[in-house]
């Protein structure tokens, strides 16, 4: 949650851009209309920057310019110019190459605003940017945003908590729906009680019985937006098990969701890991923003057909950094599975193994000094032969202590 803002996708573009004479070739940079003021408080105003790419498809995409809850105003030209010439891997890049209209919401920022604060002023722009929708050529049924860190606090907050508008409002902004079609969040931290009061983030110093209504894990429900999640396995500020959870529960509530993760990444995506979270995010908004296959866009993605019988060769990202193998060896049919783990560490049999919709499920049960707890492998098939997930290390309440990434490829 630390500020990564826009340098959260642009940061890697310093070290390697094009010569300037390669800028010059670019017929037609994207119209950008900067400032837009969606609404006042505190004296102040609350601006977004709206960027058109050359051949619009309709649909805007909202970036929420937010690490730490703190919001800071950058020129958007020389960001622009930038991301479009990385635009094989940039995520502003990408999505205006593919002609959805970029919109740069800042909100009231850190230290003087709180996350209540914040999460009130991205509604307003939603609302603002539907509003005046129509006449920029967009269609506002057809928004998704998204962000890194506390910009995919938010990006969620939106996702999970949409309201139709108030018909009795005197403001015509605050009529309007604050809906959005889908959600892309990377990293984001989902159940803000253990963060309350946190000394890093002045934003969260607000009362800790309002933290429930601005933790987007205790607020999914079956209507909320299509939510993509991305999550780096060695991320350590903001564990990787906020994604993993608010995942299950958006299955569990029948919403549309996938989770990405990255088993070496922290806290922040980089080279080969930036250009893959760019490409599945843009492909998740192309899915879910198309408006010629809306029921298309509604169905899940297909399960992997997988025989969890057999042995596995695993891998278990470390909070030290670390990367610890395995052999996971399943037994059984219909249901019924056993399991053994093995590797430096010994060999361990699980205690609880079952397979539910495409995901594996695990439990070890542990006592260490006559404390009890417990470790947990949730992962999902990505292919026939590959599982994907989250492994989780928890206190005898149900606390977690400590997570990672986990990966499992079949052996032949």
């Amino acid at each position: 949650m630390k500020n990564l803002s826009y340098a959260l996708f642009a940061a890697a573009l310093h070290l390697c851009l094009a010569p300037q004479y390669l800028l010059a070739q670019i017929v037609m940079s994207p119209a950008i209309t900067g400032d837009v003021i969606y609404g006042h408080k505190a004296g102040m105003a609350l601006t977004y920057d709206m960027v058109k790419p050359e051949k619009p498809n309709g649909a805007a995409l909202l970036f929420m310019v937010s690490g730490g809850w703190v919001s800071m105003w950058a020129d958007p030209k020389p960001l622009v110019t930038q991301a479009m010439v990385a635009k094989d891997r940039n995520t502003f890049g990408m999505v205006l190459d593919r002609g959805f209209t970029l919109f740069l919401v800042r909100h009231g920022s850190s230290p003087y605003f709180k996350v209540p604060d914040a999460v009130s002023d991205v509604r307003r722009a939603v609302r603002h940017i539907r509003f005046h929708a129509k006449k920029q050529g967009l269609d506002p049924d057809r928004i998704g945003v998204f962000g890194g860190s506390a910009g995919g606090h938010l990006s969620l907050m939106l996702g999970t908590t949409a309201d139709p508008g108030n018909p009795d409002a005197s403001d015509p902004i605050e009529k309007v729906s604050n809906r959005v079609a889908a959600v892309a969040a990377y990293f984001p931290p989902t159940d803000l009680a253990g963060y309350i009061d946190d000394k890093r983030f002045p934003a969260l110093h607000f009362p800790a019985d309002q933290s429930p209504s601005f933790s987007p894990l205790l607020q999914v429900s079956p209507d909320d937006a299509p939510s993509l999640l991305l999550h780096g396995g060695k991320d350590t500020l903001v564990l990787p098990s906020h994604s993993e959870k608010i995942t299950e529960a958006f299955r569990k509530a029948g919403v549309a969701t996938d989770l990405i993760a990255f088993p070496e990444a922290g806290h922040g995506f980089s080279g080969p890991d930036e250009k893959t979270a760019s490409s599945a995010l843009t492909a998740w908004f192309e899915k879910y923003l198309n408006p010629k296959a809306p029921e298309q866009a509604a169905a899940p993605a297909p399960v992997p057909v997988i025989s969890l019988a057999g042995t596995w060769e695993t891998k278990a990202s470390l909070p030290d950094g670390n990367t610890r193998p395995g052999t996971l060896v399943i037994s059984g049919e219909n249901g019924q599975f056993k399991g053994t783990a093995s590797g430096d560490q010994g060999e361990r049999k699980m205690d609880r193994i079952k397979w539910e919709n495409g995901r594996l499920l695990m439990e070890i049960d542990v006592e260490r000094d006559g404390r009890k707890g417990l470790i947990k492998v949730s992962a999902s098939g990505t292919s026939a032969d590959q599982l994907t997930g989250i492994w989780s290390a928890n206190d005898e309440t149900g606390n977690e202590l400590m997570s990672g990434a986990w990966t499992a490829k079949k052996k032949p």
